[in-house]
């Protein structure tokens, strides 16, 4: 029997996680928490004739966080929808120029997002507004774009000035989906 079809039957050893897969497990397991506060509220509702008070609230607020974290983190990883057309037809100089003017526009836009953010926030904050259901404060939802959109300008200041770098140095572009 020859020896490598014998080595491709055999199972092989799980992978170790490694740690720059922790956020997407968190953000995975954020996800399937929803899930399951979902059908637990629905399992309650239909069969039991209870729900959970509150429950859409929960879910809606984690959602927001996982979205504001999920941008936040395909941002850094390069990994975000893109259309390539354009850049597939650039030098690698140029493509390096035309990513960081995106970055450059999204710095700007999440910027004046992060500003509007600050101010709705604050203002729920003097107010002390809660939600009706679970009684948490508004804050903490807001937070989570407050947050989001200030981590992403950090994350377009910092892809926009290593784009540049690269292309005072001629260096070319590292490509989407880059780490």
């Amino acid at each position: 029997m020859d020896q490598d079809a014998d080595a491709e039957d055999r199972p092989r050893p799980p992978r170790p996680l490694q740690w720059k897969e922790a956020p997407s497990l968190i953000l995975g397991a954020a996800v399937l928490f929803v899930v399951g506060v979902n059908v637990v509220n629905a399992t309650g509702r239909y069969f039991f004739g209870m729900s959970f008070t509150g429950a859409d609230e929960l879910m809606v607020y984690t959602v927001v966080w996982i979205v504001m974290a999920g941008t936040v983190l395909s941002m850094a990883r390069r990994s975000h929808i893109s259309l390539n057309l354009v850049p597939g037809y650039l030098a690698p100089r140029w493509r390096t120029l035309l990513f960081a003017g995106h970055e450059l526009i999204g710095l700007v836009a999440c910027a004046y997002a992060t500003h509007a953010a600050w101010l709705y926030t604050t203002r729920l904050a003097r107010l002390g507004v809660t939600s009706m259901g679970l009684g948490v404060p508004m804050i903490v939802p807001h937070a989570a774009l407050l947050l989001g959109f200030g981590a992403l300008v950090l994350v377009c200041a910092w892809l926009l000035l290593r784009d540049l770098l690269a292309f005072i140095r001629n260096d070319g572009h590292i490509g989407m989906g880059a780490r």
